[in-house]
């Protein structure tokens, strides 16, 4: 029996990691804007779609935990989002349709 992924937050690195007996299978990178954290960068290390999810739907969690508005730039997150609106709590909406552009 595989042991289920474990979501871990590391601020230093400003990412968030899906691991398997501590090894890093994925991660998200975000940076901080004020009350926002900005999903920059998705990393697949070959985890597949499961492990996949599994990270994304923890960022988010994480992240709006912490009193973040998320802003998703990174096209996997914009995918999932899209893919899942009642997971866009805390989202802003704004970047999940390339046809609308943010106000500066």
């Amino acid at each position: 029996m595989e042991q289920a992924f474990e979501i871990a937050y590391d601020p230093v690195r400003t990412r968030v990691e899906a691991r398997r007996d501590g090894a890093v299978l994925g991660f998200v990178e975000y940076g901080l804007r004020a009350d926002a954290a900005v999903l920059a960068f998705t990393q697949d290390d070959g985890a597949g779609d499961e492990a996949m999810t599994t990270l994304v739907d923890g960022a988010l969690a994480l992240l709006r935990d912490r009193g973040y508005r998320i802003v998703p730039l990174c096209p996997r997150v914009r995918a999932f989002l899209h893919a899942r609106p009642d997971r866009q709590d805390g989202v802003d909406v704004r970047f999940l349709d390339p046809a609308v552009r943010p106000v500066a």
